[in-house]
């Protein structure tokens, strides 16, 4: 009786866990550049890149304009860029392309396991236990300067649940609800307010 009652506490808890508020937004003291360049993000298994396509779709949807990670990747490729880092060359490269702002990130975690519990009536039940973090990160190009960074860790079970369902609502919540607004056009550089 008392190990399904540390049970159910147990999964209360977790349910909890699950059920924290996201963070805030990022409330930045410099204006944060409109226009974005994506890089692929690292990852094992191939998931960097719909990680980075989501991240994307979550810029897009918070006012930002987006240079595709093709393009990116053109001026700097992805190996050399999470090799080498912001070194001279690479910005020197991202620069003369005039991608003054970049994004980019890496899959730290993403897998499942199968676990079995015995239900309060003994009855046993299989499920997935599912892990996934992620690192993104917005920087100024010339100087390495960091606009914004979340690193965010979550782990959820369920009944054929899989990894990409875990980190979907990961990347869509919390990186949509922690970014900075971009700079409004009218207060870009060199953009004059109409009257």
């Amino acid at each position: 009786m008392q190990m399904r009652f540390a049970m159910f506490a147990l999964f209360l808890l977790m349910l909890l866990v699950g059920c924290a508020a996201p963070p805030k937004r990022l409330q930045v003291e410099h204006p944060v550049p409109r226009t974005v360049a994506l890089m692929p993000f690292s990852s094992k298994g191939g998931v960097g890149q719909q990680a980075a396509n989501w991240v994307a779709q979550q810029l897009i949807e918070n006012g930002y304009t987006v240079i595709d990670s093709s393009f990116t990747t053109a001026a700097v490729s992805e190996a050399k860029f999470y090799d080498a880092g912001l070194s001279d060359e690479v910005r020197s490269a991202l620069l003369a392309k005039n991608l003054t702002t970049l994004v980019f990130g890496s899959v730290n975690a993403f897998s499942c396991d199968f676990v079995r519990y015995s239900n309060l009536l003994g009855t046993p039940v299989d499920k997935n236990r599912c892990t996934v973090s992620i690192t993104a990160k917005m920087v100024e190009t010339a100087t390495g300067k960091l606009l914004w960074e979340l690193m965010q860790t979550y782990s959820e079970e369920g009944r054929g649940i899989t990894a990409l369902d875990v980190m979907k609502p990961l990347v869509i919540t919390n990186i949509s609800a922690t970014l900075p607004l971009p700079t409004p056009p009218s207060e870009v550089k060199g953009t004059a307010k109409k009257p």
